[in-house]
């Protein structure tokens, strides 16, 4: 029998950086996993750096301190398929330096798509025999916004896929650029929403929506919309939205009209294109069950929407949905499609919880309180519920950590779900955050359809439900009588079912609100060490670490913090040294920088000037044969060729044609005779030059299904930026 370990880590610089192993035998007896985030590990979130702290946190978990012990590692890309500068206009920085160190032959590395991780993490974790399999995030492989698979056994299968706009794009968009919420901001959205109900509409999509297909291409441009040029400078950052809309500068705005409707309008075209795209995948595999992921997935609005308007008997949704899961969903897909690790029969993997972080021992808590001196008694879940029903707020740690953005009872701060005032005073005094968001209940399963119009589990908070009983639990209803609902169940939690049936028995209600435990802007607490750390910087009133109860009215909170953040800090530095001396070879700052440096040389030459040095490329060739060229495109992408482009004016141009007749494009004036779709056979030419960038895509499926026999010349890829947003930024570009 042998041991093999395949590991899954991102190949691109993301805000969700994580690291996942797989372990198994060759006999097929053997099927075990760790998977962690970055952001927990450095205490940073969003922190776009490469895993270096999750692959060791992996590999401590299995013994393992060489790369040669890792049999294969899977990525994703997220341009080119390759490992190398996938995205070659993207920013450089020690992420791509520390690919380059990473002590690992390149011929274990595997790459496939971005939306395939996705279907793999939600597929294999599903229980599910077959699925059909919804991706939907804002971007993925090759501009891939929304993608339909469907799992059969161990297989999954591609059936299609839409790429440029989607609702995931438009979602995030709107986001950052109406309502200004950030990174990783959706959320908020969601929870704005229903405060615009009553507003006049605000946004009009106009979608094209037909089949996969769900075009934004009148509400916003198409992508990419970052590159090293916005990273270098602010001022070059790409406003995705075609619309003159407001954008909210203070949040005490969020609360008026505008920006609740702007919330309301996005979030209900979001539930009607998903309710759209799981019909009709429902049609196109006849599956029973539906599978979800990629970071729409985490809408837990629309995914109740789709479980009672779509014809599907189950669902299921990856709580680590968003790209926090794709090392999982890599590493899994490694494991039953890597021929190379051995043609033994591969084991089912059975998903029975979100906990996969490590556990930290009683000794280790031990060591703890008495390193710092930190006065600390029993706990009891008596007097644990007791201390919620009066009011307390308790932050709770128990176990190894959550997969994903949710807390799920190992890392939550609890409060009393009966006391109306709850809400307001967690936002304020705790999690320091925006008055609108809504906070979560955990309920026993057993009575979660009293409380609740919901029949069935929802263990990992995917699910929003109406509450049946909204004055029993007033400070985890919404305002739209709604509540994003997590079942318990004894046997995936016991301690914390434990826990709220303990409450139940004592109050009558089975039901604590449960939030992440964390403040605002900080990753959910990790060790023992950021339970302490952010029980002393916000206002609960007692902390629960495993089988201890701290009490805050007892302990020296300024001298405490102090001391255990200067030692944490100590700690990360510490072993992030021994880290990059052990796994990533002949590491060298002075070298890196160099190398981030000279890489974003290329980057900008990449983003700025390889679109015109190629096509001046072309032009010579055209002008040297006396090609005659037809152009198909946009007026006003056509008409700034001559005026920046070398040598364009020779070309010989027989005509134009019009893609898309956009009324803005009606006053570009340039001297090329236009055609209707109707002459295009009638037209003389021996080549056509694409000059359009939003519609480039189109244009080639659309001139492939003419039959057209000539050859096609686009001047964009998926890696562009467009002309005009390039060329005429620069005036030196312009041809003398």
């Amino acid at each position: 029998m042998a041991i093999k370990y395949i590991m899954g880590i991102q190949s691109f610089s993301n805000m969700d950086s994580g690291a996942s192993i797989v372990k198994c035998t060759d006999d097929g007896k053997v099927l075990d996993f760790i998977a962690i985030s970055e952001e927990r590990l450095i205490r940073v979130k969003y922190p776009y750096v490469f895993p270096v702290f999750s692959i060791g946190y992996c590999m401590d978990h299995f013994g393992l301190d060489s790369f040669d012990q890792i049999d294969f590692l899977v990525s994703d890309y997220i341009r080119i398929k390759r490992w190398f500068n996938s995205g070659p206009t993207y920013n450089i920085s020690e992420f791509d330096y520390l690919k380059r160190k990473l002590d690992i032959d390149p011929k274990k590395i595997k790459l496939i798509r971005h939306h395939l991780a996705h279907a793999a993490s939600t597929y294999y974790a599903s229980n599910f025999d077959d699925a059909a399999i919804l991706i939907i995030d804002g971007n993925g492989s090759d501009l891939e916004t929304t993608s339909y698979y469907d799992g059969e056994g161990f297989d999954i299968r591609f059936l299609d896929n839409y790429r440029f706009h989607g609702i995931g794009a438009v979602y995030s968009a709107v986001t950052k650029n109406i309502l200004n919420f950030g990174t990783g901001g959706e959320g908020k959205t969601m929870g704005l929403a229903p405060y615009g109900t009553e507003f006049s509409t605000v946004l009009k999509f106009d979608t094209e929506l037909d089949g996969i297909k769900n075009s934004y291409s009148k509400f916003m441009k198409r992508m990419p919309y970052s590159d090293v040029l916005n990273q270098m400078d602010y001022n070059n950052r790409i406003n995705p939205l075609r619309g003159d809309y407001k954008k909210c500068t203070n949040k005490e705005q969020l609360l008026e009209p505008y920006f609740t409707r702007v919330a309301f309008d996005v979030q209900q075209e979001t539930e009607r294109v998903l309710v759209h795209l799981a019909n009709d995948l429902k049609k196109k595999t006849r599956k029973k069950n539906l599978c979800i992921a990629g970071g729409v997935g985490l809408n837990s609005v629309s995914n109740k929407i789709i479980l009672d308007k779509c014809d599907f008997e189950d669902i299921f949704i990856f709580p680590a949905c968003s790209d926090a899961g794709i090392p999982l969903g890599l590493a899994l897909w490694g494991y039953y499609n890597l021929e190379q690790i051995g043609a033994f029969k591969r084991k089912k993997f059975r998903w029975k919880h979100a906990y996969t972080g490590m556990e930290y021992s009683d000794n280790y808590i031990k060591r703890l309180f008495f390193q710092y001196a930190i006065p600390h008694s029993r706990m009891t879940l008596k007097e644990t519920a007791k201390l919620i029903s009066k009011g307390k707020i308790v932050g709770w740690y128990q176990g190894g950590s959550e997969y994903g953005p949710r807390a799920l009872g190992h890392r939550s701060i609890l409060a009393d779900s009966r006391q109306a005032e709850m809400k307001d005073k967690i936002n304020l005094r705790v999690k320091h955050r925006e008055p609108f968001r809504p906070f979560a209940p955990s309920i026993i399963y057993e009575s979660v359809s009293e409380y609740f119009d919901l029949d069935r589990e929802s263990p990992y908070m995917l699910l929003i439900s109406k509450v049946k009983k909204p004055k029993s639990i007033p400070s985890v209803t919404h305002v739209d009588n709604t509540a994003r609902v997590q079942t318990v169940t004894k046997e995936a939690n016991d301690i914390y079912y434990d826990l709220i049936n303990e409450f139940g028995k004592q109050t009558g209600v089975p039901c604590v609100l449960n939030t992440s435990f964390n403040d605002a802007g900080e990753p959910i607490v990790e060790t023992p060490e950021d339970a302490i750390i952010c029980f002393l910087r916000t206002d609960m009133d007692f902390l629960v670490l495993d089988k201890y109860m701290i009490d805050a009215t007892k302990l020296e909170k300024k001298r405490l913090l102090d001391q255990l953040l200067e030692d944490r800090e100590a700690k990360i530095k510490t072993k992030r040294k021994e880290l990059l001396e052990k796994y990533f070879k002949d590491y060298d700052e002075h070298q890196k920088t160099h190398y981030i440096a000279e890489m974003n040389k290329i980057s900008e030459w990449y983003t700025k000037y390889k679109c015109k040095y190629e096509l001046e490329k072309k032009v010579f060739e055209w002008t040297e044969q006396k090609r005659n060229i037809l152009i198909v495109g946009t007026k006003s992408h056509t008409a700034i060729l001559p005026k920046f482009i070398n040598g364009f004016w020779s070309v010989n141009v027989v005509g134009f044609i019009n893609y898309d007749g956009d009324a803005e494009d009606n006053d570009v004036m340039f001297d090329y005779k236009e055609y209707g779709w109707k002459d295009l056979y009638i037209i003389d030419f021996d080549e056509i030059l694409v000059s359009s960038f939003e519609y480039n895509f189109k244009i080639k499926d659309l001139l492939k299904k003419k039959s057209i026999k000539q050859p096609v010349y686009t001047i964009y890829d998926n890696t562009s930026r467009d002309f005009l947003d390039v060329l005429t930024h620069f005036p030196e570009f312009r041809v003398k």
